[in-house]
């Protein structure tokens, strides 16, 4: 089974037209990246400051992850050989270089849901702890300190929701 490039997916929302009634949604695009070497996607939808019955949420208005009470949805990828380093500037204010030794390091106050549907990528944590991840693989990271690398032939694609949290307490 092959998948389109994780930026030509199609995103399809059905919501409360402006007439308050059920429909399918015109909606703008999707923000994509693309991290030369390291990944490329796009993030579909997000929504900030909590959902409501008037904030569902929308396109993104920028590439970030999810911040307090929101969420974003999207497909990422990792080439074949890829370190899983971007650098610290371009990963945004929702992410942080965490500073451990092992390259690529990051955190973010976010929990992951993150779905493998094509090739395969290690996801490693600090002292080395790593799990190859497979098509059908689930993850969950709980805003600890992770790389990515896809040391393997093939690209991996995955989908990607964050929802975001505030682990300071402060709002």
């Amino acid at each position: 089974m092959t998948f389109p490039d994780p930026k030509d997916f199609r995103l399809v929302v059905a919501g409360p037209n402006q007439n308050g009634e059920p429909d399918f949604l015109e909606v703008g695009p999707a923000v994509e990246f693309d991290f030369p070497g390291v990944s490329a996607g796009a993030f579909y939808w997000a929504v900030e400051d909590g959902h409501s019955a008037t904030n569902f949420g929308g396109p993104p208005r920028q590439l970030a992850l999810a911040g307090p009470n929101g969420s974003t949805f999207g497909i990422s990828s990792f080439p074949a050989h890829s370190s899983g380093t971007a650098p610290a500037e371009e990963i945004g204010d929702s992410m942080t270089v965490t500073g451990d030794e092992e390259d690529g390091m990051h955190a973010s106050e976010t929990i992951d849901y993150e779905v493998v549907i094509s090739g395969k990528v290690d996801v490693q944590l600090p002292g080395g702890k790593t799990r190859t991840l497979v098509p059908g693989d689930l993850l969950v990271m709980a805003g600890v300190p992770h790389a990515w690398k896809n040391p393997y032939d093939e690209i991996c694609v995955y989908i990607v929701v964050t929802v975001g949290y505030n682990k300071t307490g402060a709002n």
